[in-house]
């Protein structure tokens, strides 16, 4: 990164010490989040970002990413956009999420969000698609929140759930692959998971570990 940018993403992380989002500017992205300590709210600067891999946060806690309205674009069709994974208290906000168009009739084999082994994520306001094969793939997450999200276009599923519990709120659904089914299992955390989830759901419902409620199927 250039040093204008680096002397701007070290004063974001000192406004966020102070309990607001800094303004995040960077010549990558990438390298820029996945440094971000536990702590830390940012606030991206407005614009499209082409993403050379995975935006990884590992062994993290307290990370708000604001995405201001931006467009995450992933240059690959194997790499998820963002991987969550050993997480506490991960905070997703508006932004859109999705894969360079493929060329071929293969189409994407990554997930737009790949969520592992974390507790309390909120995903809110985002736009998720674009030939990611899953919307959102989350295993082994406790208390994972996905509000107000438009979630569309995505080859296989919006989402693939395997965890304690899910909150989904105020989503729309639309035109993803296998009629919008979200595929659901309720698994104590740490448990066994295994392969397909036990329910698939397009309509409000509400199980073991599952509320639902305001979402919209198209």
């Amino acid at each position: 990164m250039q040093k204008t940018a680096i002397f701007v993403f070290v004063a974001s992380l000192l406004a966020a010490s102070c309990g607001s989002a800094g303004l995040l500017v960077t010549d990558n992205l990438t390298v820029s989040l996945n440094a971000l300590a536990s702590g830390t709210s940012v606030k991206l600067k407005q614009g499209d970002y082409l993403l050379d891999e995975t935006i990884l946060l590992d062994g993290k806690q307290d990370i708000t990413i604001d995405g201001n309205g931006s467009t995450l674009t992933v240059n690959s069709l194997s790499d998820h956009v963002i991987h969550v994974a050993n997480c506490i208290n991960i905070r997703l906000i508006n932004f859109k999420a999705t894969h360079i168009e493929p060329s071929g009739p293969v189409g994407c084999t990554g997930n737009v969000l790949l969520l592992e082994n974390s507790s309390d994520i909120l995903v809110e306001g985002c736009d998720l698609n674009g030939s990611g094969i899953v919307g959102i793939a989350s295993y082994n997450v406790d208390n994972l929140r996905v509000l107000n999200n438009f979630i569309h276009e995505n080859s296989e599923y919006s989402i693939i759930y395997q965890g304690p519990s899910l909150l989904l709120d105020g989503n729309i659904f639309e035109e993803n692959g296998n009629s919008n089914v979200i595929y659901f299992s309720h698994v104590e955390k740490g448990g066994m998971m295994g392969w397909p989830p036990d329910e698939q759901i397009a309509t409000d419902t509400q199980l073991q570990g599952l509320v639902m409620r305001n979402n919209t199927f198209k």
